[in-house]
Formats: structure tokens, C-alpha cells, sequence
């Protein structure tokens, strides 16, 4: 299942890739310098506050993710039919290299936020990598179902199915980052574990039918 090669693959093609994350990554940045920048009064405002705007920033930041490199369908067939590969393995290995490339730069965008908003971590950060984790997880398998499995070659179509499914899994991470108590945030953790083995048995079905 596991296949390096095609790892490698993606890696360099995203790293030629136009509307990479290597460059949306920087416009992001450079937005969050210039978001505490405009806020007066910053004593004033309270950090819940900025946990609502980080959320947001995830939001924008994962549906560029989503629509920057849509997948020619007839031409990756005719690929891994040439190199004789399952695009169960293709999936997988896909979506692997997708983990690589995205959750490093969330991380440092989310991390760079909070030290330019001069806000503090949810009170247990375990709690906090997890849910960016399974977020991750969750956005890059919906992705490549999309791009898998619909006929929607238009980015804008994308862009308007997709954007509601990212809103709905950030209001489940909205009460762990708000800091609500263990109890409650442990309830929140176990659905996202859920959700994100639900999505993945949902994918896995289709590829199955392939």
C-alpha cells in the first residue's frame, strides 16, 4: 500500500505547483501580521475573540488548500493504469503526502498567530494537536473525494460545496480551543475521532466500487 515514489512525486509537483501552499502559506501570514496590527485597544479585547478569528483564518486557509490543484480524473486513470497501481494505494499514498504538505504549514500558521495575537493555547495542547490532526485528516480525504468522485470541474462549485463541510468540522474544535472543561472537551475529541473514521470508511467504500 505503501508507495514512496508516488509521495516523492507529489511533493515535487507541489512544490511547482503555481498556487501552491508554499505560497498561500505566506499570503496567510502575512494577512495574521496585519490582523493584531489593525486591532486598538488590544487590552480591550478579549481572547475569545481571536480564537473565533483563528477559526476563521482555518477555514480560508484550508478551502485554498482545497481548490489549488484540482485533479484531472482521465489523465491520473490512464497514469496508474500505465504504472499498474490500485487507486486504493493511490488514495492512500495521496493523501499521506498531502498530511506532509499540509499540516506542517497549518501548524506554523495557527503557532504564528497566536504569537503575533499574543493569545495562549487551549488550556491542554495535546487536545489542541489532536484536533488539528483529525481536522487535517478529515480536510484532505473530503477533498480527494470530491476530486475522485464528482464531476465538479469548476472550482468555484468546489469552493461553494466544500467551504459548509469545513465550517461544520470547526465548530466541533470551537469549544476544545475556547477551553471548555475536560469533560465536555473529551466528548468533542471522541466525535472527531468519529467523524474521521467515518470519512474514511465512506471513501474507502467508493474506492472499493473503482
Amino acid at each position: 500500500m505503501f508507495k514512496k515514489f508516488i509521495i516523492k512525486k507529489e511533493l515535487i509537483l507541489e512544490r511547482r505547483n503555481n498556487t501552491s501552499l508554499f505560497l498561500i502559506t505566506p499570503t496567510m501570514i502575512v494577512l495574521i501580521t496585519v490582523f493584531p496590527i489593525l486591532i486598538e485597544n488590544r487590552f480591550k479585547v478579549h481572547n475569545d475573540l481571536f480564537t473565533v478569528v483563528e477559526l476563521m483564518y482555518l477555514i480560508i486557509f484550508s478551502t485554498l488548500f482545497s481548490i489549488r490543484n484540482p485533479l484531472d480524473e482521465t489523465i491520473l486513470q490512464r497514469e496508474l493504469n500505465f504504472a499498474s497501481i490500485k487507486v486504493r494505494d493511490y488514495f492512500f499514498n495521496k493523501t499521506l503526502s498531502e498530511l506532509i504538505i499540509f499540516l506542517p504549514q497549518l501548524l506554523l500558521m495557527t503557532f504564528l498567530f497566536k504569537i503575533l495575537t499574543n493569545t495562549s493555547l487551549t488550556p491542554n495542547i495535546l487536545y489542541f494537536l489532536a484536533t488539528l490532526l483529525f481536522f487535517s485528516l478529515n480536510s484532505i480525504m473530503i477533498n480527494l473525494f470530491f476530486q475522485f468522485f464528482t464531476a465538479f470541474n469548476s472550482r468555484f462549485v468546489q469552493f461553494t460545496l466544500i467551504t459548509p463541510i469545513y465550517i461544520g468540522l470547526t465548530i466541533l474544535i470551537a469549544p476544545i480551543w475556547l477551553g471548555v472543561n475536560l469533560e465536555v472537551s473529551n466528548i468533542y475529541l471522541i466525535m472527531y475521532i468519529g467523524i474521521t473514521l467515518i470519512t474514511y470508511s465512506f471513501t474507502n467504500f467508493y474506492l472499493r466500487e473503482v
